[in-house]
């Protein structure tokens, strides 16, 4: 008996979608080379995961830029936890990304929902994640008070003189 076996191809996401500019492109690698990604596939996966809305292959490098990092934020929300929310949460999930080496399992890791992320992944990024530094508070140094100690100089000149010898000989 012979089976009849039928090959299925299927396209990708990215076969599908037309080319990205030069510009966009070079923007975006720069930015996902701060998490540590390195490999061009892995890069090309990221852009394609940003520009997935309807249009962004057309994007200009900030507006890609801009929704890269909403994007991001948004995932590092959902990983870390909304404790973290705030101004620098792109910044500290940046260096939580870079310090448990989470580049190192590919783009995958980024199109994975965050609740389905494995628990040493969400764990060690969680356990990377570095302290917010207060903000700075403007405030007034107090006076600070000069005590001279007259019998200390004295001294001190006294001893200058006794040790310096600068004569001047053969002139």
């Amino acid at each position: 008996m012979e089976l009849l076996v039928d090959t299925v191809k299927t396209l990708n996401s990215a076969a599908l979608s037309a080319p990205v500019r030069r510009e966009t492109r070079v923007a975006l690698d720069s930015f996902f080379r701060t998490f540590g990604f390195t490999s061009e596939a892995d890069l090309a996966q990221l852009t394609g995961w940003v520009l997935s809305v309807p249009g962004g292959h057309m994007a200009e490098p900030q507006a890609a830029l801009a929704l890269a990092r909403s994007r991001m934020e948004a995932w590092l929300l959902q990983v870390l936890g909304h404790q973290n929310a705030g101004e620098t949460l792109l910044s500290r999930g940046r260096a939580a990304f870079v310090l448990s080496e989470s580049a190192q399992h590919g783009a995958a890791l980024l199109h994975t929902e965050p609740s389905a992320l494995p628990q040493p992944i969400a764990a060690a990024l969680r356990a990377a994640m570095p302290v917010p530094a207060p903000k700075a508070v403007p405030s007034v140094m107090p006076e600070q008070q000069l005590v001279l100690n007259p019998l200390a100089g004295l001294l001190r000149r006294w001893w200058r003189a006794e040790t310096a010898d600068a004569s001047i000989e053969g002139a």
